[in-house]
C-alpha cells in the first residue's frame, strides 16, 4: 500500500501543475527517447528477441550492480543477475513483448534522480495477445536505473480526451 501511496504522491507533484490542462487529448511523449528508461526500454526490446541478449553485462549498461525492479507493490528482483535470469526466464516462457516508446507520457523531476513513466506493453503468451498499462517511476542513479517501481494492470487505454 505504501508503494502505490508513493507513487501518488509523486505523480501528483507533477500533475497538478499541468490539471487545468485536462481538456487537451494527450500525446505520446517527445522527450522521452533520451531518457534513461526509454533507452534502457528500446535497449530491452531489442535483447528480448535475441537468445542471448539478456546477460547481467547488458543489464549493467543501464542498471546499477544493486538495481531493485518493484512492480505492484513486490520486489522481483535485486541487482543486474537476477535481472538477466527473471528476463531470461519471461523470454523462454512467452512468444513475445514490447514495451511501447515512445512513452504515453514521461517525465523526470527537477534533477533528473527520478524519471515518471506512463507506457504501454503488448504480449504474446500460448498465442494470446495481451496488453497492458504500466505507469510509475525509476531512480536513477550516476545515469543508471537504480530503482524501478510500477504498478501494471491489463488493459488498453481508453478515450484520452476529458468528458465534456
Amino acid at each position: 500500500m505504501k508503494t502505490v501511496f508513493r507513487v501518488l504522491a509523486f505523480s501528483a507533484l507533477f500533475l497538478a501543475p499541468g490539471a487545468a490542462q485536462a481538456k487537451k487529448p494527450a500525446t505520446f511523449s517527445t522527450i522521452s527517447a533520451q531518457d534513461p528508461v526509454s533507452k534502457m526500454f528500446l535497449w530491452w526490446n531489442a535483447a528480448f528477441k535475441d537468445p542471448d541478449g539478456f546477460t547481467p553485462e547488458a543489464f549493467s549498461k543501464h542498471f546499477t550492480d544493486d538495481a531493485v525492479m518493484r512492480i505492484n507493490g513486490t520486489t522481483r528482483a535485486k541487482g543486474v543477475v537476477h535481472l538477466a535470469a527473471r528476463f531470461r526466464k519471461i523470454q523462454a516462457a512467452v512468444q513475445a513483448v514490447e514495451i511501447k516508446v515512445p512513452f504515453v507520457e514521461a517525465f523526470s523531476s527537477p534533477d533528473g534522480s527520478k524519471v515518471f513513466t506512463y507506457h504501454l506493453e503488448e504480449a504474446i503468451e500460448n498465442g494470446k495477445p495481451s496488453h497492458s498499462l504500466v505507469m510509475g517511476y525509476a531512480e536513477i542513479r550516476d545515469g543508471k536505473i537504480a530503482l524501478i517501481n510500477f504498478l501494471s494492470m491489463p488493459g488498453e487505454p481508453g478515450p484520452m480526451e476529458a468528458p465534456e
